[in-house]
């Protein structure tokens, strides 16, 4: 299939979220597509989407400051708990509340060539199969200001933490006001953020990420053909990304021990609508900078290919990608996605990311970029 048809094939299910009907029917669809390569289908433990972390956040945050009407000790615990939990998750860190009740199980595809042998280097392609809640959020209006609503909630949290500990220290009918404003506000930034789920349920995903998907696997099928001498291809199609990128820290975790001195990770995310960038930065609090020897080699491919010299690269500070654990574990690492003039992603998490507001071009540029930059990475003789 062209890349274009499987595009199509995945957007012709009503949606792709985690531990509904239509995974299973979507993961056997991927594997058809890989009658010459292995393919293990490999479970892990997850929250069937992330409105149910916040809520426990939320919930949890919200108990902990009304529980200082009656137990300063017991409220500062809660809070202090919550706090540090949500700090975790919402810069993109592993946090226990993703282990929290009700878990699902979904299932990342890892697939790796039936001719492969043992190389000196690894490339893994990667890019997640599932769709994302519609959120309110992410309206055209509102996306813009995410990263600037996320740090105020992130500010108002520690303004909790605060007033948990002064209430624990010096009981004081005025701030205990506060806390209980503070937390009716936590509760309604909550019926905010997830509401539009619950009235119009998943996105169907044809950008984000049926483009990624696509992508990786078009650029694994040619790496594969070229039967390159020193560089393993290694395709891993993860699950939950949306919830927090937690297919691909179950994936990491699985096959850490196994990755190579010199092991690499590209990340294909919405591809469908935009420019092509190379992602330099990301993070929603703090900021995480892409700066590795694989960026380096992508800005050099792009100046030697005529069809990419126009590909710049950008920053993503509305969530993260799949990439950042590899980031943060130091193996180089970069994420190719489409951002349009005001460096965001047009229709994700909403209703119109759907196939007819596709365009395929950003999609293709990724393919060439990636292909080109895993021949590099085989003809390389850098030690890094």
């Amino acid at each position: 299939m062209t890349p274009k048809q499987i595009v199509e094939k995945l957007s012709s299910f009503p949606n792709r979220g985690v531990d509904t009907e239509n995974e299973v029917p979507v993961l056997d669809f991927l594997t058809q597509l890989f009658a010459n390569q292995k393919v293990s289908r490999e479970s892990f433990r997850t929250p069937k989407t992330y409105i149910s972390v916040v809520w426990w956040l939320i919930l949890g945050l919200s108990a902990g400051l009304i529980c200082l009407n009656f137990s300063s000790i017991l409220g500062l615990v809660i809070t202090f708990l919550f706090v540090t939990m949500a700090m975790l998750y919402f810069n993109w860190y592993a946090s226990p509340v993703t282990s929290f009740p009700p878990l699902v199980k979904s299932h990342n595809l890892v697939i790796k060539d039936k001719n492969t042998s043992l190389k000196a280097k690894k490339l893994i392609l990667m890019a997640h199969w599932d769709t994302a809640p519609i959120s309110l959020l992410y309206r055209p209006e509102m996306v813009g200001n995410f990263r600037k609503s996320l740090k105020m909630s992130l500010i108002l949290m520690m303004v909790a933490q605060f007033l948990a500990i002064s209430q624990f220290l010096i009981p004081n009918d005025f701030l205990l006001l506060v806390s209980n404003i503070l937390a009716l506000y936590f509760i309604i930034q909550g019926i905010t953020a997830t509401i539009d789920f619950f009235r119009l349920g998943y996105s169907n995903g044809a950008s984000d990420n049926a483009t990624g998907v696509a992508a990786a696997i078009e650029t694994a099928k040619k790496l594969w053909n070229k039967n390159l001498q020193n560089l393993d291809i290694e395709l891993v199609i993860t699950g939950a990304e949306e919830v927090g990128m937690i297919g691909a820290r179950a994936y990491m975790k699985a096959h850490y021990q196994e990755f190579t001195k010199e092991t690499y990770l590209i990340n294909f995310d919405t591809l469908g609508s935009g420019d092509l960038k190379i992602i330099t930065q990301t993070g929603s609090w703090s900021t995480i900078v892409y700066d590795n020897e694989l960026v380096k080699t992508a800005k050099e491919v792009t100046a030697k290919i005529a069809s990419l010299k126009e590909v710049k690269t950008g920053a993503w500070h509305t969530a993260d990608f799949d990439s950042v654990w590899f980031q943060r574990a130091g193996i180089p690492s970069v994420t190719l996605a489409a951002l349009d003039k005001n460096g965001r992603m047009p229709n994700i998490h909403r209703p119109t990311d759907i196939l007819s507001n596709v365009d395929f071009n950003p999609m293709e540029k990724a393919i060439i970029l990636a292909e080109a930059i895993g021949v590099q990475l085989n003809a390389s003789n850098h030690d890094s």
